[in-house]
């Protein structure tokens, strides 16, 4: 089993936990003001560094792809609109999961209350969401054009 073939088990830990993370920040808005913020914190430390083995697998999940030229030809949309979309992805979790840091190991006052973070947060696991389902697409494709194989 390649690295590669590993990314669509790695990719939902990431989609769940940004989605738990951002309801968290959201509760943390109307509930408990330390301790929700706080889990959402942890969560998105978490989501942040299986954001980059989800990337990186993805990578190589698109390099065993591109060794077939007729799957790759016949999916070749699917696979670029999932492939930005999954980049801008890791790249935003990891700055959010920086930004956040950041602000908590600064003390700012503003990276445990408030909405700042619940937004960002919200909007993000909306994006990841939204990627997986790409993702999902994408996979219906190859499985069709495999079958157009056969």
């Amino acid at each position: 089993m390649t690295f590669g073939e590993l990314h669509p088990f790695f990719v939902h830990f990431p989609i769940a936990l940004m989605t738990v993370a951002a309801l968290f920040d959201v509760l943390g808005l109307f509930i408990n003001k330390t301790f929700f913020p706080r889990v959402g914190f942890t969560l998105l430390l978490v989501t942040t560094v299986l954001a980059i083995v989800v990337g990186l697998s993805g990578y190589a999940a698109e390099a065993d792809l591109e060794e077939n030229i007729q799957i790759l030809a016949a999916v070749a949309d699917n696979l670029t609109q999932h492939a930005t979309a999954g980049n801008l992805a890791v790249w935003l979790i990891v700055a959010l999961g920086l930004f956040r840091l950041w602000s908590v190991l600064e003390r700012k006052v503003w990276a445990f209350q408030g909405w700042i973070f619940p937004v960002l947060s919200l909007l993000l696991a909306l994006w990841v969401i939204y990627t997986g389902f790409m993702g999902g697409q994408l996979v219906r494709a190859v499985v069709a054009a495999y079958q157009a194989m056969i």
